[in-house]
């Protein structure tokens, strides 16, 4: 069993974040080792993700379904997912409150079976919490891209218009239709969405080793010698998995 609860902060409207928590394009690119998230009916998606716990590798086929659905306060989610590594299954609730800053209050728990059960209940948990302040993160990242100013190009163009004369040539019914005001404002009603980087699949192995050390090294209490030594090992394993991520064949 694997329990997650929590809160998270942005700094923006409530009906941002929520509509953002809505989108399975943007719910694809936050979730860490995502490969594909289509909506298959209403408030139900089907997916594959890549997850990577310990010495344990493999993709998950799912589905997930959402309901009690509360615009823009939350909603109830169901996880059901199976692949080589095992079957998980499990249910969360997102509440949001306040806004701008709004807080996203997160709590569930799911169930594990197979191999990807087999490998203990510290890294599992430890892996679970990376993964989720990842996705958190890059949750913030696209929310904060999409509220911003939209470019000046479209500003610029219109005030350029009137000094060439294609305002007045499209008034008077002139031959200057090619460079009329309203193509423009179809093709400023395409806006394309903001292009964020999110973690790669080796970043966020890398971040995943570095908070399981940490988490780790917290519980023994270490001191800072050994705390030294504990991240000098999790380096060294994040460079074998480079090395496997990028010329060999993980298993």
């Amino acid at each position: 069993m694997v329990k997650l609860a929590g809160t998270h902060s942005f700094d923006a409207p409530k009906s941002d974040v929520f509509e953002a928590l809505l989108d399975p394009d943007v719910l694809s690119r936050i979730l860490p080792g995502c490969r594909r998230l289509d909506k298959t009916a209403e408030n139900e998606f089907s997916g594959e993700i890549s997850i990577r716990v310990g010495p344990v590798q493999g993709s998950f086929n799912g589905k997930v379904t959402l309901d009690e659905i509360d615009p823009p306060n939350g909603y109830r989610m169901e996880i059901a997912g199976q692949g080589r590594p095992g079957y998980v299954k499990g249910v969360g609730t997102l509440r949001l409150e306040g806004d701008a800053p709004t807080t996203l209050h997160y709590d569930g728990d799911a169930q594990l079976s197979g191999r990807i059960a087999s490998v203990g209940q510290r890294l599992v948990d430890s892996t679970a919490r990376s993964l989720t302040r990842q996705g958190l993160q890059s949750l913030e990242s696209i929310i904060a891209a999409r509220l911003q100013p939209a470019p000046q190009e479209a500003e610029t163009g219109d005030a350029v218009a009137p000094s060439n004369g294609t305002a007045a040539a499209s008034e008077s019914g002139g031959g200057g239709g090619a460079h009329s005001p309203a193509p423009q404002e179809g093709s400023a009603g395409a806006t394309p969405e903001p292009e964020v980087a999110t973690p790669s699949t080796m970043e966020v192995g890398i971040n995943v080793a570095r908070d399981v050390v940490s988490d780790l090294a917290k519980e023994i209490n270490v001191d800072s010698s050994g705390r030294k030594v504990l991240y000098m090992l999790a380096g060294f394993a994040a460079l074998v998995w480079m090395w496997r991520q990028l010329f060999g064949k993980a298993k």
